[in-house]
């Protein structure tokens, strides 16, 4: 029999874990890293946080160069040389490759976001993604990169930036030679191959590869125009299109 947090609703199945995650809730952390500002409720967490600092990758892929801190992770990762998606959301069509994935995207369902902001209008199902909203507030950057001047607020994008520097593309393409450094540039390659176009507009036909381009395409719709000219009056539905405008005025002041 499954445990729920009163709080945000995950399920448990040990006692000991909704303990622990009750935690998060009431922002206690006791194991704290003597080299940035990270902290956490679990001694276990911490250590494999290390490793963020050491460079340590002791878990490898034996199909790719890939490697990483945790046992879960290569786990993950050995997914995307299957294709497989064992955890499968109840209420939608969407499934994923990990259950801690699949209960993030079960919080999407629910219309309770618990955790809120206090300094704007901003609302978040877990703490974790208000952490990190917080950052937008602050500023802060606590991820740096030890080769360049690049600092970051996740962990994620730091470790995706560092592969700019090794050349590495752990990605691997099963269906011609391409690789990536995300695995989401992967799985938006490998709609070249299949020609899916998974994100379709509402009001109309149109249909594409990408929510960014989906997010464009809205626009028409609703006749927004997001970017605007500072020195006129001139807007647009578009980056390039603002960038191509600027020259006009770039070319006046040239002349």
């Amino acid at each position: 029999m499954e445990i729920s947090c009163v709080q945000c609703n995950l399920s448990f199945k040990m006692t000991k874990d909704l303990k622990t995650h009750m935690l998060q809730h009431e922002g206690k952390k006791f194991h704290s890293c003597s080299q940035c500002k990270y902290s956490t409720i679990g001694a276990s967490h911490l250590k494999c946080h290390m490793r963020v600092h050491s460079g340590e990758k002791p878990f490898a892929c034996k199909q790719c160069n890939f490697a990483c801190t945790q046992a879960s992770n290569l786990k993950s990762h050995m997914l995307t040389h299957s294709g497989e998606k064992s955890f499968i959301c109840t209420q939608c069509d969407y499934s994923c490759t990990t259950t801690g994935i699949l209960k993030r995207h079960m919080l999407t369902h629910l219309e309770e976001k618990p955790f809120s902001c206090i300094q704007c209008d901003y609302y978040s199902t877990t703490a974790g993604t208000l952490k990190k909203h917080m950052l937008t507030h602050s500023g802060e950057k606590p991820f740096a990169c030890k080769q360049c001047n690049f600092s970051c607020t996740t962990r994620g994008t730091l470790k995706t930036h560092i592969l700019t520097h090794s050349g590495e593309k752990p990605f691997n393409c099963a269906k011609c030679q391409n690789a990536f450094t995300k695995v989401g540039n992967l799985k938006q390659h490998m709609l070249t191959h299949t020609g899916e176009k998974p994100f379709a507009c509402k009001q109309c036909d149109y249909s594409c590869k990408q929510s960014s381009n989906l997010k464009q395409h809205m626009l028409s719709h609703t006749g927004e125009k997001p970017f605007a000219c500072k020195k006129c009056n001139y807007s647009c539905r578009q980056p390039r299109d603002l960038k191509n405008h600027m020259r006009k005025h770039t070319a006046k002041t040239g002349a």
